[in-house]
């Protein structure tokens, strides 16, 4: 599957406090044309939005983590500790130096710092499921992605994100929460990618769905009942 860009749907019971959370204290910006609505983690849209579907804090904050590079690990998280973010535990040794925190809506987020990394912004996604080959399978040889990235830990990549496919001991089961995080990826053949996932088994929940702002969206199910999206969006 050729991607030509991923997007992050963060979705929330109360999206403008969980919006504020990551702008104010996290340090996301918000996108250039889209404003305060998507925020922008590194190079990637960073949409938190509502749905009807979730109420109430995380069931299972685990399953997605969000990393955001930092200069400085323990100097952030001190910070973010004094504005009252809590955090699970105390930072991580080098090289890779971390620290798991817990947002508003109880979600997991990690703040990371390494040794050689290019200067300037990285994000990164960690899905987490209790049958990491299974999933690991499914994103490579059904969804066509390439995870061909032995010298950052073979992530899969959307367009320029990266996103790591990795077991967990506190995830167990499908997906409680399909809606709460919900990964986008932008295609310019929408009806034929669809094709081809079907003709794969793959079960479609929505399909070429138009929006007011001139997406097509197709909504599909990853092995532990997760929520993709295919979006295509060319402006006339």
């Amino acid at each position: 599957m050729n991607v030509t860009g991923l997007v992050v749907n963060l979705n929330s019971e109360n999206p403008d406090k969980l919006r504020a959370f990551y702008r104010d204290l996290i340090g996301l910006k918000p996108h250039p044309q889209r404003g305060e609505g998507v925020l922008m983690a590194a190079s990637t849209p960073f949409a938190i939005s509502h749905h009807s579907d979730l109420s109430g804090p995380a069931k299972e904050p685990p399953r997605t983590l969000f990393n955001f590079k930092v200069d400085d690990v323990p100097k952030d998280q001190a910070r973010l500790e004094a504005a009252g973010v809590r955090f699970l535990g105390a930072p991580s040794n080098q090289p890779i130096s971390f620290s798991t925190f817990v947002d508003p809506d109880g979600n997991y987020g990690q703040i990371f710092s390494m040794e050689g990394a290019p200067p300037g912004d990285m994000f990164a996604i960690s899905r987490h499921s209790a049958d990491v080959d299974r999933l690991r399978d499914f994103l490579r040889h059904v969804v066509g992605l390439s995870d061909d990235y032995p010298d950052i830990g073979n992530p899969f990549m959307a367009g320029g994100t990266s996103f790591y496919a990795s077991p967990h001991s506190d995830i167990r089961g499908d997906t409680q929460e399909p809606a709460r995080v919900i990964l986008n990826l932008f295609v310019d053949d929408i009806a034929a990618e669809e094709a081809r996932l079907e003709a794969a088994g793959v079960r479609f929940i929505r399909c070429q769905g138009r929006e007011d702002w001139g997406g097509v969206i197709s909504t599909f199910l990853d092995p532990d009942g997760g929520y993709l999206q295919l979006i295509e969006f060319k402006q006339e």
